[in-house]
């Protein structure tokens, strides 16, 4: 497996928001990581960008501590559930400056300019731009790092059905590039048949994972039943 969280628990002050959770990600691997606000999943991402520091358990990729890659090889690119963006730069500046971080990614700023449609946006600056726009460009400058694990957080906000649409199929694109794509969301009906594999929260605990059938006949739950239903028969809560 490309990512291996092992027995992975971390606490916030007073709050344990992940207890010894374990999940794999491989490569050529489309995976979510489903839950409700506050099941873990930020917290869980969080720690494999390293900008938190687990308690206990480690994170591997490739085999490495994580904690042993150096910053300039580390393998992952992230598309944040909050979005920050460079606001004295157009978006067309934005493009340009990641190409010129990562020129060895084969992926031309004109290609990604026309597969999300951000030809009429050039130009503007991020306060200028819609929600979907500024999702669009989040999902550009992802895309245009070098990575071989793609971390999406809700990525889906903002976007409209055909959007939504594209950016499947670029997860699909990944998948078949044999890269590994860890996708975090709590709209089920998104990612529902989407996934090679879900990994399951609630409230800081790992649930169950699997494909969907290996969950469904794990626990005996309704065969034909959607990924929400099996998510509720397994926690009881809401999403």
């Amino acid at each position: 497996m490309f990512l291996t969280f092992d027995r992975v628990s971390f606490s916030y002050p007073g709050v344990l928001a992940l207890d010894e959770v374990s999940f794999e990600v491989g490569s050529g691997e489309i995976v979510g990581l489903i839950g409700a606000n506050g099941a873990g999943k930020t917290t869980a991402i969080l720690n494999i960008i390293r900008h938190l520091q687990p308690n206990s358990g480690t994170i591997r990729m490739d085999g490495t501590d994580i904690s042993k890659i150096k910053n300039e090889d580390f393998p992952v690119s992230f598309i944040p559930d909050t979005l920050v963006f460079y606001e004295e730069l157009t978006l067309m500046e934005h493009l340009r400056f990641l190409k010129a971080l990562y020129p060895e990614n084969r992926l031309s700023t004109d290609e990604i300019i026309e597969r999300l449609g951000l030809r009429d946006h050039l130009h503007k600056v991020p306060s200028a731009l819609s929600k979907g726009t500024k999702q669009k460009l989040a999902i550009a400058l992802a895309l245009l790092r070098n990575y071989r694990l793609l971390i999406a957080d809700e990525p889906f906000t903002g976007l409209d059905p055909m959007q939504i649409g594209v950016f499947k199929q670029i997860m699909m694109e990944c998948r078949q590039e044999r890269k590994a794509v860890l996708l975090l969301t709590h709209l089920l009906d998104m990612v529902d048949g989407l996934c090679d594999r879900y990994i399951m929260l609630n409230k800081g605990k790992l649930v169950t994972g699997g494909t969907k059938q290996e969950i469904i006949h794990r626990h005996s739950l309704k065969p034909n039943g959607t990924l929400e239903e099996t998510y509720l028969a397994l926690v009881g809560d809401g999403v």
